[in-house]
């Protein structure tokens, strides 16, 4: 016998082979008969079916509505999960031998580990995500506890403060003879008082008793000498009340510190899409244009942030004009002319006031609004 006969592989080793891969796996003819499988897919194919696999439509059947404890992982994949605890994932493809006879190869891989693995992951992702949600109130928290032990005590010293200016000017204005020197000095910490008022509450939009606040407020301006008279009707919206109050404190104290007025005018006028405030007080008319000092400079910034619009005048009186919007709406930059606009400040200038024409209200109840059309009705033909 030669030496290649002594090592030839015979059928028997190549079946022995075949039952002992970690994979299962059988060979089904045209006619759907099992012609070769190995222990592993009997295995798997007798709990799957509860006797042992003849024919695919079985095997098939079986994968479709699996029974005997096993259970589909998910219902787009092959993946099996067993009552022993094994995970199998099974594949299906179609082979030719080479005689040209067409097979089908069902194979089933154990995919155990990687499935305990991907669950792992899982909820470790889960708990993660708990932990980061947890981590993002805290901090939120953590947040509003600090904005408030700051906002509690500038409100605690704003109000001692005031206390004591409040004294103080009573104690002025009951005097027969007062130093510009010591009104100038009370003005000036009255200023501060609304610097500091104005800046605590920037950005802040809570809720609060508008009328009650107003009515505080005209007490407080009374005792510094200045009557406040207000025309038309204050707006309950938080937003915009925050705002005139905060304007009605500042041009308060700059009545009396600037132009040695004793009265102030708030006139309100309210459209469909905005709430315009004029100031005005009966003081010393300012020489040249007025710069803005803070207060003012703090005012504009949340006017403007507001979508608002803010002007302040020197002449012929002193007025401080506020236009707020009561609804918004939007003009298209293709609205702005007929010809091709790049740039908006191509046609127009920041803080500019300009007449749009209402051209729809779209399902989400916005208001799409066209310059062109207003200013040249040719231009919508």
């Amino acid at each position: 016998m030669s030496l290649f006969h002594r090592n030839k592989i015979g059928r028997a080793s190549i079946k022995e082979s075949f039952d002992n891969l970690p994979c299962g796996i059988c060979f089904i003819d045209k006619n759907g008969l099992i012609v070769l499988c190995n222990k592993q897919m009997y295995r798997l194919c007798h709990t799957l079916l509860g006797r042992d696999l003849q024919y695919i439509s079985e095997l098939q059947d079986a994968m479709n509505r699996p029974q005997n404890g096993v259970k589909t992982v998910s219902a787009d994949t092959d993946v099996f999960h067993f009552p022993s605890g094994e995970v199998w994932k099974f594949t299906k493809s179609d082979i030719t031998d080479a005689d040209g006879n067409a097979y089908t190869q069902i194979q089933a891989f154990d995919v155990t580990v990687l499935y305990e693995t991907e669950k792992e992951l899982k909820r470790e992702n889960a708990r993660l995500k708990e932990i980061n949600a947890r981590a993002k109130k805290l901090y939120t928290e953590l947040d509003n506890i600090v904005r408030e032990e700051e906002n509690f005590a500038v409100k605690t010293r704003v109000h001692d403060e005031m206390g004591e200016l409040l004294g103080l000017t009573r104690n002025l204005m009951a005097q027969e003879h007062v130093s510009l020197a010591e009104l100038k000095s009370v003005a000036k910490r009255w200023g501060q008082v609304s610097s500091t008022l104005g800046a605590s509450s920037e950005g802040e939009e809570e809720a609060f008793d508008v009328d009650k606040t107003l009515t505080e407020l005209t007490k407080v301006i009374a005792a510094i000498g200045v009557t406040l008279h207000i025309k038309g009707e204050f707006p309950q919206k938080s937003s915009a009340a925050n705002l005139l109050i905060a304007a009605i404190r500042e041009c308060a104290v700059n009545t009396v510190r600037h132009a040695e007025g004793s009265e102030m005018t708030v006139e309100l006028t309210r459209t469909d899409v905005a709430l315009t405030a004029v100031i005005t007080n009966n003081g010393n008319i300012p020489e040249g244009e007025i710069q803005e000092g803070g207060g003012l400079s703090s005012l504009r910034r949340k006017t403007e942030n507001a979508g608002g619009i803010m002007r302040v005048e020197s002449a012929p009186v002193f007025k401080l004009e506020m236009i707020l919007p009561g609804k918004e709406g939007l003009c298209h930059i293709s609205k702005l002319a007929r010809t091709r606009v790049q740039n908006v400040e191509d046609v127009l200038t920041l803080g500019q006031v300009v007449p749009v024409k209402l051209m729809e209200i779209d399902r989400q109840n916005r208001l799409n609004l066209s310059y062109i059309d207003a200013i040249d009705p040719k231009a919508s033909r």
